[in-house]
């Protein structure tokens, strides 16, 4: 999974040759934390963690998209 694939890079420093004990760790609770909120509340617990998480990316997506844009400004006075 590309998610476990980026939390385990992010974990080792960076290092894209963790070991396998660490990366296998994060699928793994990936997964029992999927289970748990399917056990606990459903498919609506699940969709409502997944845009729960999501909304605080969105935000920071949305200051970089601003900040490219002040960028962009900036450079385009220049020429």
């Amino acid at each position: 999974d590309s998610g476990s694939l980026v939390i385990d890079t992010i974990t080792a420093g960076g290092k894209m040759d963790a070991p396998v004990v660490q990366r296998v760790f994060w699928c793994t609770l990936e997964g029992l934390v999927a289970i748990a909120l399917q056990l606990g509340g459903g498919l609506s617990a699940l969709q409502g963690a997944a845009v729960s998480t999501g909304i605080p990316f969105t935000i920071v997506v949305l200051i970089m998209c601003y900040c490219l844009w002040l960028a962009l400004k900036s450079e385009h006075a220049k020429l």
